[in-house]
């Protein structure tokens, strides 16, 4: 019984992969179940055993995008041998550095295209998004208090407001630079948050 839920998992961590690959550059909308199973080779019959719908699909392709974002991201926010605020600009800078690299200033983020997308649409994926975007703002906003606390940014202000902001700018510049397909944005928003964390 255990091999089979492993053997399980496995089979639909690949089906998750072919098809984040999909909803992540065509949309949730343009995306079938059968553009799913093509891409990963196995009968559309076989979809449904591992996901109740296409929706139960998409919300498993956020967590799982998230996971595979965030998780080597936050090594820099937990590296307690820098300070608080290096560790916010190293964070801010290995993001910066996957969009333009491995991302090559095409693909945005997943969870910010289908959020555009999706949001009004569908509650759940909605939500899911939401959820897991609010975890990592708590995260980030720990450090930005640290780095209060330390004397490293403005005490006045309010910590979750700040983390806010540099999300909200960050996934700004994400959708300009899909529409310019160019690095300036991220570049630039980058050049404002050192000027900001670093002065």
């Amino acid at each position: 019984m255990m091999q089979k839920t492993l053997k399980h998992e496995i089979k639909a961590d690949f089906l998750l992969e072919k098809g984040m690959e999909l909803l992540w550059s065509k949309g949730y909308n343009a995306t079938s179940v059968n553009d799913i199973v093509m891409a990963a080779g196995v009968p559309k019959g076989s979809f449904y055993f591992y996901f109740d719908s296409k929706e139960d699909f998409a919300i498993r392709a956020i967590e799982m995008y998230f996971k595979a974002h965030f998780v080597p991201a936050k090594e820099y926010l937990m590296n307690k041998e820098v300070s608080p605020k290096q560790r916010l600009v190293d964070f801010y800078e290995y993001r910066t550095k996957v969009l333009k690299e491995e991302l090559n200033c095409k693909m945005g983020c997943l969870a910010c295209n289908l959020g555009s997308e999706m949001a009004e649409h569908n509650e759940n994926i909605r939500e899911a998004i939401w959820k897991n975007e609010e975890e990592v703002k708590s995260f980030i906003t720990g450090v930005v208090e640290e780095a209060q606390e330390q004397g490293e940014i403005d005490p006045k202000l309010n910590a979750a407001d700040v983390v806010a902001f540099f999300e909200d700018a960050g996934k700004g510049a994400m959708t300009t630079m899909k529409e310019m397909k160019s690095a300036y944005p991220i570049d630039n928003f980058m050049t404002m948050l050192r000027n900001f964390l670093l002065k």
